[in-house]
């Protein structure tokens, strides 16, 4: 069998890709490959975190409003509508988001390999300009299997649309100071917020999504001492001090496969809402004290050590790697391409050289990532959509074995 497409991974970009298929008058045979063993998404720290961004930018509203897979027909389902409503919040709730990408997923299970993984992609060989795709997948028994598709979605470059700044890994801290790992810190919660006297001095070093929503949660403990975030996350420090001239940015390599931003950064960071909830705690806080116990942020300091020495527990982000290195993946394709053309915040069309693939066959980057890693990129709808649609253009004009098939007009 010869997949109209075939997409690697089965996240929210790929969900979305799936739906516009479905709902699409003549849907594609597609394939999704997933190396985890179900569906998951990143599962928030802490139950009162909220996406950045409106219910609206869901899997499906911006491209067809009237699909059974929008977040309010979501909530219709789970019988929860009038209460989100009456709650006054545009913005879901994570927890909640989280159960909605797993509940659109579940209509779509019979076409998704779970617990295999894409090792390789290669152009098939033949005469003439390339018409499919040679992809090898490797199950959970570690036994692989090729399999051909016209089209291919693969996940955006590593590091493209991954704002998040790297972790604090080389912190040289005092003997004696509790470190808490970022993961513990749910389960640990609680052996912090007691009465303890005098009380205690909380450093939080990290730069991820859940550094801002325990850095948040802490704030909300009135019994907690100082707290002091070390970070390289510069949209935790919303107000900055012009210098008035900008160090030139650093030169980076850049392939098509893996893009760092080459852009340099304004001196002053968009300030969101969960940011202005946590300098809006800390004032409280320092109001409340006298001036005594205050929030301290340190960003991008290079003694992270010393920033957090007055602590009494650390709360320390571990290094993380990356949830899919796609680096090496389609290197097999690198004697085709000519580089990638962005369209939108969220999609890459991968431009071969002329005459060397065929109009058919396609390869595309998809991400659902949003430049703060915190809500979908809220062009993924509509970005899916264009790639079904590619899918459905081609239909009448693919090539069969060899033989082009137009259609009349």
């Amino acid at each position: 069998m010869v997949y109209d497409l075939l997409c690697i991974g089965f996240g929210p970009a790929q969900l979305a890709t799936a739906i516009a298929n479905h709902e699409s008058r003549k849907p594609a045979n597609v394939l999704f490959v997933e190396r985890k063993p179900t569906f998951s998404w990143h599962s928030p720290q802490l139950t009162r975190t909220r996406m950045e961004s409106p219910f609206i930018y869901d899997l499906a509203t911006t491209r067809n409003p009237r699909s059974a897979f929008s977040y309010t027909n979501y909530l219709f389902v789970r019988d929860r509508l009038v209460e989100f409503t009456n709650s006054d919040r545009l913005n879901p709730l994570r927890l909640e988001f989280e159960d909605y990408l797993s509940w659109a997923a579940g209509h779509f299970k019979d076409n998704v390999r779970y617990g295999s993984e894409v090792v390789g992609v290669a152009p098939e060989k033949c005469d003439g300009p390339v018409r499919r795709w040679n992809v090898a997948i490797r199950d959970a028994k570690g036994q692989t299997q090729v399999v051909q598709a016209r089209s291919i979605v693969g996940p955006s470059p590593s590091g493209k649309h991954d704002q998040k700044p790297l972790s604090l890994t080389s912190v040289d801290f005092l003997a004696g100071q509790r470190i808490i790992s970022v993961d513990d810190y749910k389960s640990r919660r609680n052996d912090l917020r007691g009465n303890n006297e005098p009380r205690l001095n909380i450093a939080v070093v990290g730069s991820g999504e859940q550094t801002i929503e325990i850095l948040d949660d802490l704030l909300t403990c009135p019994r907690l001492g100082n707290i002091t975030v070390v970070t390289e996350n510069e949209s935790l420090a919303p107000l900055r001090i012009l210098d008035g001239e900008q160090e030139p940015p650093q030169p980076r390599l850049c392939s098509i496969w893996a893009k760092p931003s080459c852009e340099q950064k304004s001196p002053i960071t968009g300030s969101s809402e969960l940011v202005q909830d946590i300098y809006a705690r800390a004032y409280e806080k320092q109001v409340a004290s006298k001036g005594e116990y205050t929030l301290r942020v340190v960003v991008g300091s290079r003694d992270a050590g010393g920033a957090c020495s007055s602590a009494n527990v650390i709360i320390a982000e571990q290094a993380q790697r990356s949830a899919f290195a796609n680096n090496g993946l389609f290197h097999g394709l690198d004697a085709l391409v000519l580089g990638c053309r962005q369209k939108g915040d969220s999609l890459e069309e991968v431009q071969f050289k002329r005459g060397a693939v065929a109009e058919s066959c396609k390869v595309w980057m998809l991400s659902a990532h949003s430049e703060g890693g915190r809500s979908l990129a809220k062009d993924i709808a509509v970005r899916a959509g264009e790639v079904v649609k590619a899918l459905a253009t081609t239909e009448e004009g693919r090539e069969r074995d060899g033989v082009t098939i137009a259609a009349r007009m």
